[in-house]
């Protein structure tokens, strides 16, 4: 167990509401810290939580992720350290919080630490729903926090284990579950049961079987051998007793034969029908018209079309020719190419003309502009001598002209005139040069806005004539304008005589091919007349031979059908012979294997009925060991619940709330109950009443939840001897207070528990602070006051109270 001996000042730096670093001291049995909320009491708490545990359980509990938002805000970091009288205690105790992240080692080891979180630390938060966090399950193994506390307390956790794991003694169902093998022999024996039962109905099933077969092997021996005996077969050697008959090498010769006479009519049925001689001779007439008319359009019509299309291959070179498509297919194509090239000539032509145009146009205007620039250029000229300087000049001077007396030359200017002064003539002429020089400026401009439009021009007038194609293009485009339009007023003459053609040239072709079909058929025709007198030589029928193919098809075709069916009833029967020997050989095997397994069965199950017994007996003795252990468990239950933890609970309320006629309780579990979680109230009287929530007020509620939680602290001893509470006196009145602030002092001085108490209301912290201190020699009170302005660090004002021997009493 960690001591905290130690542990003298608490040590943070921008954690939460505390601005800037503070030390807290600790080094006093009871630590009272006040300061209006938002200063940071509950900041302090937490921090001494964290330093301790390494946790602030309260917050994790609202929100996982609260390491995000424990840094004051405007800081980088925050940063909580445990000190001794000397400083820091070597590496536990301190705690950095930066980026989210906490990094330290705990004051206290993992189960002091979890003991401090629950037993010793109430956050002001927790209070008001204190019960309700007690009784609360937990989702991983549906047990309440306080009824784990009581289990660890009484130390029950062996003992239920122990009732637990002999639970399903006590009914032979749930034996089951605690002896798995109990449930196996069980299985085993029910199993082996069923298949003693399944092996003699399969052995019945077998004889059934074995009859049956041997009943077809005897019907396939006589149809294959009628002359031999069918009963005494020697089932290793039926094979060799068969020889070739029914053989498979019988049937497939059979069913060759049938397929190539099939294969025959087939074809034959395909071979185009005989229109007889009278309708050949009219094709061939016909066919030698239409091939006279063919060759007279070849000679003229087409020879033009021809020579046309080679004229125009000049410019189109892949231009099928109509032989190698059809006159009326060549001249569509040739039309279509001829309509394009016109299209494309043209506006070859008419884009060269246009920028032809606008080439002459853009000479003129660049023309005009360079007489401009001439003119202006002029201009400047005249306005640039000497004009600039010598207004320059003259209003130098002008400062030293005093009277009408030059000074440059001397002279009087009054004799030159007597109605101006010297000193204004000068002043006027530097105006009229002034005036010159501005005009220059303007024309400045204008040269450069000239040089800018010119520029422009020329740049539109190189796109113009990039635009204009080659005296040579332009020739060759107009002679293929030409050509191709004398090609296509050609074409357009020879149009209908090109799609008559295309009739002539198809009325021949399709003459040709009934030609063509007839000779095909008395080539087919012979050629299957010829194989089905073969097919027939074959099957020895010569009476057959001179007959139409028809016939002699339709003979062979019913001798060979009736030879397949004798061959595969042949085949079937020896194929039913071999198998059902093969099946009798098998059935043999199988009836000697089931026997065997049969006495083996049998010997198994009696082997697992006495182990079934023996397991009775066991059950028996574990139903024993566990009615003992729930009976020793529920005494120790009672017990506790009625001679310590009720007692201190109710001692505790009625110390705190000496008027309230219901205390709390826990309610005392049944024999077989698991769940210590559940609470009621008692009156005075011993009546019980309704759950804590329903029958007391607010204020008395969390007097309840206060001293539960001192209840539970108490009773498991003085593990760690300290008590810290965040503003217990929640919704109670002076009596509850003074009873409480009594109760303090008790708890520290009697117990050698250290208190750290945080409270908001000034006059609360006075009272306390005058009922705690020091009454005796080595008594100390630390009243610890917490202050921050805004915007600046939070301060820490403490004040040590030691005893005073009292004057007047002394």
């Amino acid at each position: 167990m960690s001591s905290l001996d130690d542990v003298h000042r608490l040590s943070i730096t921008d954690f939460r509401s505390i601005s800037g670093t503070i030390r807290v001291p600790l080094d006093a049995p009871i630590i009272l810290i006040h300061g209006p909320n938002g200063t940071g009491k509950t900041s302090v708490l937490s921090a001494l939580e964290l330093a301790l545990t390494g946790n602030v359980k309260a917050m994790r509990e609202d929100d996982a992720n609260f390491a995000r938002h424990v840094v004051h805000e405007g800081a980088q970091r925050a940063k909580v350290v445990i000190e001794g009288p000397l400083g820091p205690v070597d590496d536990r105790g301190s705690f950095v919080i930066e980026n989210g992240r906490i990094a330290g080692t705990p004051y206290l080891d993992g189960g002091d630490g979890k003991f401090f979180s629950e037993r010793c630390y109430l956050a002001q938060s927790m209070l008001g729903r204190l019960l309700d966090i007690y009784q609360k399950s937990k989702v991983e193994d549906g047990e309440s926090a306080l009824t784990q506390f009581v289990k660890d307390l009484l130390g029950l956790s062996q003992l239920d284990a122990l009732i637990d794991g002999l639970h399903d003694a006590g009914h032979k169902a749930r034996t089951k579950n605690l002896v798995p093998e109990y449930r196996a022999f069980e299985s085993r024996v029910e199993r082996t049961d069923q298949e003693i039962v399944l092996l003699r109905a399969e052995l019945a099933t077998q004889d059934k079987t074995r009859a049956e077969e041997l009943g077809k092997v005897q019907a396939a021996l006589n149809a294959l051998l009628p002359n031999e005996p069918s009963d005494g077969f020697d089932l290793e050697n039926l094979a060799a007793l068969l020889g070739n008959v029914g053989t498979e090498g019988v049937a497939v010769e059979a069913t060759r034969r049938l397929n190539d006479l099939r294969s025959l009519a087939s074809a034959w049925s395909k071979l185009p029908s005989d229109s007889g001689s009278e309708e050949r001779a009219q094709v061939e007439a016909d066919e030698q018209t239409a091939r006279e008319a063919a060759n007279e359009w070849r000679t003229t019509t087409g020879a033009e079309l021809e020579e046309l299309i080679a004229s125009l291959r000049v410019h189109f070179p892949d231009l099928p020719s109509w032989s190698s498509t059809d006159p009326t297919t060549a001249a569509e194509q040739a039309e279509r190419r001829i309509a394009n090239e016109l299209t494309r000539i043209e506006t070859l032509l008419e884009n060269d003309e246009a920028a032809k145009k606008k080439e002459f146009e853009l000479n003129g205007s660049i023309a005009k502009e360079e007489a401009r620039g001439l003119l202006v250029d002029s201009q400047i000229s005249k306005l640039a001598q000497d004009a600039g300087q010598f207004a320059s000049a003259l209003a130098t001077l002008l400062p030293h002209i005093h009277t009408d007396d030059c000074p440059v030359c001397g002279r009087d200017f009054s004799q030159v005139s007597s109605d101006e002064r010297l000193s204004l003539h000068v002043q006027k002429s530097i105006a009229k040069l002034t005036d010159d020089a501005t005009r220059l400026t303007a024309l400045a401009s204008e040269k450069t806005a000239s040089t800018s439009r010119l520029a422009q021009l020329r740049r539109e007038l190189a796109s113009e004539t990039a635009k204009r194609i080659s005296d040579e293009l332009r020739l060759n485009s107009i002679n293929a304008q030409a050509d191709v339009a004398e090609g296509k007023v050609t074409l357009a003459r020879l149009w209908q005589a090109a799609i008559n053609g295309t009739v002539l040239l198809a009325g021949e072709a399709k003459l040709k091919d009934r030609l063509a079909s007839f000779r095909e058929r008395d080539r087919g025709a012979s050629e299957l007349l010829n194989a089905a007198i073969r097919m027939a030589g074959e099957m020895e029928r010569t009476d057959l031979t001179g007959e139409p193919f028809e016939t002699i098809i339709s003979a062979l075709t019913a001798q060979a059908e009736n030879d397949v069916d004798q061959a595969t009833s042949l085949q079937a029967h020896r194929r039913t012979a071999i198998q059902s020997a093969s099946t009798l050989k098998s059935i043999d095997d199988r009836r000697k294997q089931i026997a065997e397994n049969l006495k083996e069965a049998r010997e198994t199950r009696t082997v697992l009925t006495g182990a079934v017994a023996e397991l009775e007996t066991l059950k028996g003795q574990a139903k024993s060991i566990a009615d003992s252990a729930q009976e020793a468990r529920t005494k120790i239950v009672r017990r506790v619940f009625n001679e310590s933890l009720n007692t201190l609970w109710r001692d505790l309320f009625v110390r705190l709330a000496p008027t309230e006629p219901f205390v709390p309780a826990f309610k005392i579990p049944g024999s077989d109950s698991k769940d210590f979680a559940k609470l009621e109230t008692v009156h005075r009287n011993g009546k019980k009443g309704g759950t804590p929530g329903s029958m007391l007020s607010a204020g008395n509620l969390n007097t309840a939840a206060l001293t539960l939680f001192l209840a539970l602290h108490f009773s498991v001893g003085a593990r760690i001897p300290w008590l810290v509470l965040d503003d217990p006196v929640q919704n109670m009145d002076e009596v509850h207070v003074a009873q409480f602030a009594a109760l303090l002092r008790t708890i520290s001085r009697a117990h050698g528990t250290k208190v750290v108490i945080a409270v908001h209301e000034r006059t609360l912290f006075d009272y306390l602070k005058l009922e705690l201190s020091p009454s005796f020699e080595k008594d100390r009170l630390l009243a610890v006051e917490l202050r921050r302005a805004a915007g600046e660090p939070t301060t820490v004002d403490p004040d040590l109270l030691t005893y005073l021997v009292d004057a007047v009493a002394a």
